[in-house]
């Protein structure tokens, strides 16, 4: 980390410092102000809930994103958006998943243990339970949470700006 570019490859990240190639800031600051949402949430400006068919069409862009990139290229992508509460589909779509207590994005643990693995256990039997109307969750719950959401105390929000900061700056 460096206040100026030490050659090739460094890049400048939101906090105004330079890292090198494959280097990535430890911390960012929080996104101040926050402003009252929908469903009592506070969020940073320019920060929405997600709306139901966003999320749908993250649902349906994601197992698109792993068959034209034949899966490898998606976990690759997936690997590089680890931490920053997105995945490809997500990624592309401007959406972000934060946690519900501390409203941050997401890191990988939460999003591939707790999403993942335990969300997807129980929604895939809550799914068949109900004969797959849970997946339309978002359209009547009061902040757009599925059932994935509810189990890992998370909300997707939209944040085409991002507020985070977790996006590198493109150095030149």
């Amino acid at each position: 980390m460096s206040d100026q570019s030490q050659g090739e490859g460094w890049w400048l990240a939101s906090d105004g410092k330079w890292y090198p190639p494959q280097s990535t800031p430890t911390t960012t600051a929080p996104p101040q102000p926050t402003v009252p949402t929908a469903g009592g949430i506070e969020l940073p400006p320019g920060v929405t809930v997600a709306s139901p068919w966003i999320r749908l069409g993250s649902y349906l862009l994601e197992p698109l994103l792993m068959l034209v990139t034949l899966y490898i290229g998606w976990m690759i992508w997936a690997a590089m958006t680890a931490g920053t509460g997105q995945t490809p589909a997500k990624r592309l779509l401007g959406l972000r998943v934060i946690d519900s207590s501390a409203f941050r994005p997401v890191g990988i643990g939460k999003m591939f243990w707790m999403r993942g693995f335990v969300g997807g256990i129980v929604a895939s039997f809550a799914i068949l339970f109900t004969l797959g109307v849970l997946v339309f969750m978002p359209f009547w719950d009061s902040r757009n949470q599925n059932i994935w959401d509810k189990v890992s105390s998370t909300y997707v929000v939209s944040d085409p700006a991002d507020a985070w900061g977790t996006k590198p700056a493109l150095a030149g």
